[in-house]
């Protein structure tokens, strides 16, 4: 009997134990600088419900939710302007694409991003649009199949539809 006591005590206490927060690092958010042209800065605009600092996820057709212990490890604009600066680098070799904290170009790429989050329907949302130095606007949504659960899934799968939305703005 005092062990199943014990046992339901150290249970108890293990559930009550406080979640760690976690940090999460947007895949190919090091910005990598090139040796090109004509130099164009990457500046990235956040919708108010990403700029929390956590990840965000779509419970239902009318909700967010903010991860409070899941949290990216860099400013998220910063974090997409470099990894935008590397794919755009990769995918369009007319020009030099770095991110706007680094550069004086006068030259600038902004990127308007609506929505980066997971969903209840089981997949990513990266959508918004991006205004050229040049007036031309690209928009992007993309839809990612998340392959398994939790955040880090979750981000695995941003990180694919965020290659996708830079295809869509470079071409």
């Amino acid at each position: 009997m005092r062990l199943l006591a014990l046992t339901c005590a150290v249970l108890l206490a293990a559930c009550s134990t406080p979640q760690s927060t976690r940090y999460f690092v947007l895949p190919d958010s090091q910005y990598i600088q090139p040796h090109q042209g004509g130099e164009v800065a990457v500046k990235v605009y956040l919708a108010e419900p990403l700029n929390q600092g956590g990840l965000v996820y779509q419970t239902d057709a009318h909700h967010l939710n903010f991860a409070k212990n899941h949290l990216w490890a860099s400013p998220l604009d910063s974090a997409l302007a470099n990894s935008l600066s590397n794919k755009l680098n990769r995918l369009n070799r007319q020009y030099t694409f770095i991110p706007s904290g680094r550069s004086q170009s006068r030259q600038v790429l902004e990127v308007y991003v609506e929505a980066f989050n997971g969903s209840y329907q089981g997949q990513t949302v990266v959508s918004g649009y991006a205004l050229w130095p040049n007036g031309q606007s690209k928009p992007f949504h993309v839809e990612t199949p998340q392959q398994g659960d939790g955040y880090a899934a979750m981000v695995d799968s941003l990180e694919t539809g965020l290659n996708r939305a830079a295809e869509l703005m470079a071409y």
